[in-house]
């Protein structure tokens, strides 16, 4: 077996070189935005782990282990994730693990756990993970993917190593696109890792839904705003139907865009312009860089604050976002030259 996704091979041969020198240890952390298959890569050094016939690193697909494991039902696997998208992974699901791991293990490969989004414990489940990983049960092997690495607390991190999965190679996305959807051209497919924000698995996801364009819609979105034809909160219904995640994802897209515009260069995903799109550009020659800056500021600040699981409703959340977005593009802005 190699790595789910090509953009992780040099991470799969390092998982590979550090098991078989033994010194794998307990808990292994990876870290890597959403949309770039960070929970496939742990999962499959899972089943690999867990196959009781693996061959030259690779699970053989036939024995219980693996039977098991592709069924979902492993005895000796358990994953931790939040009970509903956007909420916390709470103590309870961390006292549940604990105890999964009194019991033994039945095929004698360990038991693992998988928890992500792993930045998704609230303050008592991460204190409670850490006294797991300071008195490690005997043949546990805890898989820690993060989606924000920074939200880790240093007490946990520090008790982990770090598999870093940030990086996706823009070449290797693009081929591995191609193979996906071979009737597309490489314009089609730049443009599609460009609005994912080079996420591959979000550019396939994008060009499978046959729905709205929401990227081409939002461009003229922030178009209207700024010429004065219509005000922010009356754009936010038409955008009603977007979650906070996907307005969040593609306002941070947008807004990067633009200014990268303003400094003339096109998006760092799309190879096959060597200049910002005619209509971006004269949309960003517009509006004054300090403003856009303030607004990708409060995009991430939104991010965190929902990460933090504070009790904020998302429709205030993304009310906030588009009165920030009002702001930005007011068309009284100075323009900076």
């Amino acid at each position: 077996m190699s790595a789910p996704y090509p953009w992780y091979s040099r991470q799969w041969a390092e998982l590979e070189r550090v098991k078989a020198s033994g010194r794998l240890g307990h808990a292994l952390l990876f870290s890597g935005r959403p949309w770039l298959g960070v929970e496939a890569l742990a999962s499959a050094f899972a089943h690999q782990a867990l196959c009781e016939s693996a061959d030259a690193g690779r699970p053989c697909n036939n024995c219980r282990g693996c039977t098991l494991f592709s069924a979902g039902n492993h005895p000796d696997f358990k994953i931790l994730c939040p009970a509903e998208e956007g909420k916390a992974i709470l103590i309870d699901q961390v006292r549940e693990l604990g105890e999964f791991y009194t019991l033994k293990s039945h095929y004698e490969r360990g038991k693992i756990a998988l928890i992500y989004p792993a930045d998704a414990m609230n303050t008592a489940a991460a204190n409670a993970i850490l006294k797991v990983l300071e008195e490690p049960p005997s043949d546990a092997l805890f898989l820690l993917v993060a989606h924000r690495f920074s939200a880790i607390p240093m007490t946990v991190r520090s008790r982990c190593i770090r598999i870093p999965c940030e990086q996706v190679e823009t070449a290797g996305a693009l081929a591995w696109l191609t193979e996906e959807l071979p009737a597309a051209d490489r314009d089609v497919l730049s443009s599609l890792l460009n609005q994912s924000g080079g996420a591959p698995l979000k550019a396939l996801a994008i060009a499978q839904d046959d729905s709205r364009d929401f990227h081409s819609e939002l461009l003229d979105a922030f178009t209207s705003i700024q010429v004065g034809r219509t005000h922010a909160l009356n754009v936010a219904k038409i955008f009603a139907d977007l979650s906070i995640y996907e307005l969040q994802r593609i306002l941070i897209s947008m807004t990067s865009q633009l200014i990268l515009a303003k400094f003339g260069r096109p998006s760092f995903y799309d190879q096959t312009k060597s200049v910002p799109d005619p209509g971006l550009q004269g949309l960003a020659d517009h509006l004054n860089l300090k403003d856009l800056y303030r607004f990708l500021d409060l995009l991430f600040e939104s991010k965190a604050l929902l990460a933090r699981h504070t009790g904020f409703r998302e429709a205030d959340v993304a009310q906030g976002l588009w009165l920030g977005l009002a702001d930005a593009v007011n068309s009284d802005a100075i323009k900076e030259r």
